[in-house]
Order: C-alpha cells, then sequence, then structure tokens
C-alpha cells in the first residue's frame, strides 16, 4: 500500500480506525464491540495488507488496550495517531489535565511515546485557544509526541486553527454529501504547507450502506438523495463504496483515508477499493449537483438522535 510522510513518520493510504474495536459504533453495527481475538484478526489483515497507520482515541473505548495488547505481542511497523479531550478543566489546569490524558493512553499503548497527538476535536481551540496550543506543543517537546493536530467536526475554522497554532496534522469529515474544506481548496492549501490531512466519515457513518426504506426520523431527510447517489452509482457500473472513496481520495491534498471495519473481510475489501480507479470528471460533477441538495441535518451524525 502506498504510503505518505507525516513528521517522518510512514502514514499509508488507509489508515485504520480503530473505534469500532473498542466500542460498538455506527449505525449499521448489529454485532457489538469485537473481542480481543476478533479484533487482532483484524489488526493482522491490517498487517497483511500493508496498513501502518491506526487511528485511536481516549474517547474510544478499549481501543488503545486492544492496540497496546496486540502491539505488545507481534513486532508490526506502526504509527500510531491518538486523541485528547480536555472540555472542562479550568485554563490553568488545562495543561495537567492533557499531560494525565496522555500519559493514560502512553500506559494503554504500552509506549512511552505515541506518534501524533490530536485533540479530539476543535472546540479545545474554540474554548481555550493559546493555552491548548502551548499544551500540545509541551507535550511534544517534553517528548510525549512526535506530532501534534487536532480532529475537526466544525471545518469552519479549519484553516485558521491550523496555521495559527502550526498545526503538523489535522483530521476532518469528508465525504460525497459534505466536502467543505475540500472543494473549497482549503486542503489543497494546508498540504502545500505542509499539514498532513487525514479524512474520516466517508461513509458519513455507514449512511449511504442504508436502505432507504428504513429511514426514520431525522434521516428520512436524506432519502431523496440517496437514492440519487445509488442510482448514479448503479449507471456507472461502481459500488457505493468505490464512488465514495475515489471521491475523497483523489481529492487535492488528502494525506490518508482513516476507516474501520467490523472483520477482516470488510478491510480487505476497503483495501481493495482505496486501489479503486478514479472517477471521471462528469460523474464528480454529478455528485456535487446531487450533494447541493442534500439538508444540512444529514451531515450532521451528532444531531441525528437529538
Amino acid at each position: 500500500m502506498k504510503t505518505k510522510l507525516l513528521c517522518g513518520k510512514k502514514i499509508s493510504a488507509l489508515t485504520l480506525g480503530t473505534v469500532q474495536l473498542g466500542l460498538a459504533y455506527g449505525v449499521n453495527n448489529e454485532r457489538g464491540m469485537p473481542t480481543y481475538e476478533e479484533s487482532a484478526s483484524i489488526l493482522n489483515t491490517a498487517t497483511d495488507e500493508g496498513i501502518c497507520s491506526f487511528d485511536t482515541a481516549r474517547a474510544y473505548g478499549e481501543s488503545e488496550a486492544v492496540l497496546g495488547r496486540y502491539f505488545k505481542e507481534n513486532a508490526v511497523p506502526r504509527t500510531v495517531i491518538t486523541k485528547a479531550a480536555i472540555y472542562d478543566a479550568a485554563p490553568e489546569k488545562f495543561e495537567d489535565e492533557l499531560f494525565s490524558s496522555v500519559r493514560t493512553s502512553l500506559k494503554c499503548l504500552g509506549a512511552e511515546k505515541v506518534d501524533a497527538v490530536m485533540f479530539h476535536n476543535e472546540k479545545m481551540f474554540d474554548k481555550y485557544g493559546d493555552v491548548a496550543a502551548r499544551a500540545l506543543q509541551k507535550l511534544r517537546a517534553e517528548g510525549l509526541c512526535d506530532c501534534i493536530g487536532t480532529s475537526f467536526s466544525d471545518k469552519t475554522r479549519l484553516y485558521e486553527y491550523s496555521t495559527d497554532y502550526s498545526l503538523d496534522c489535522v483530521q476532518i469529515p469528508a465525504n460525497m454529501f459534505d466536502a467543505v474544506g475540500i472543494n473549497d481548496g482549503i486542503v489543497h492549501k494546508l498540504a502545500e504547507q505542509g499539514t498532513f490531512v487525514f479524512v474520516r466519515s466517508l461513509y458519513l457513518q455507514g449512511l449511504f450502506f442504508k436502505n432507504t426504506d428504513t429511514l426514520t426520523g431525522k434521516l428520512l431527510a436524506a432519502k431523496e438523495s440517496l437514492d440519487s447517489l445509488s442510482s448514479l452509482a448503479r449507471e456507472a457500473g461502481l459500488g457505493m463504496a468505490e464512488m465514495a472513496v475515489a471521491y475523497i481520495r483523489d481529492s487535492a491534498g488528502v494525506g490518508s483515508l482513516v476507516l474501520g471495519c467490523d472483520t477482516p473481510d470488510q478491510l480487505r475489501e476497503s483495501c481493495r477499493v482505496v486501489n479503486s480507479p478514479s472517477l471521471s470528471a462528469s460523474l464528480r460533477g454529478e455528485i456535487e449537483r446531487i450533494a447541493e441538495r442534500v439538508p444540512s441535518i444529514v451531515v450532521r451524525p451528532w444531531d441525528w438522535y437529538k
């Protein structure tokens, strides 16, 4: 699998998202959280497929511990990105709480240093500003990590925070219905400036694969757009996953796609899809025309069940 570099560390074209290894996650998840043996099988498959980068977080339940156990038992190439979330600390306590969170992550991972630490979302910068930035920089200066960054939910301040705080890496949600940050050129500009961009939520938490006749509540707003997208994929002779991945993968500035899985077979399929052909310009245009009509609630999964 192709790789790029983040602070000298290899990042595979597909970064394995490991929330599924620590929690029952996803709109289509009917299996629950996997056993360690099931997780190890997924991680063995990742290694076999050439995946060398792994995305985890303190908030992902047992994910860090699962990775730590697996890496202790298996000496495989890996670059690990973890995330911390500090929401309620007094400003003067923020640094201490961040360091405590990262040290807990390191203990779970069985490591003295992690390759990258990100904030779980931009809200840490919204609330704490320079205090949060200095704490991240101190983590790196004291050798607890090599790279720093943040994940974003709201991409409004993506460029501002990335440049103002000299972030090594960022992670954003983007997909066929929500390409803000990509189609407006921000991701390309950040990459040219040296910021590595991870992209997650390519399948919008599995929504692209939902049977639209089963949609309820706020997700009913997605039915017309999903049906149009499905028809487009059929006409192009593509699977939905192939279309979704190629649309984001080939966008300027995208460094790595963060994809999770529930089974080894799903991961093998994801690896196949990541190597699928590029979309034609006309097909990309059709996708974008459908996206223009998507109600805003559809691209806000955190609001789906409120």
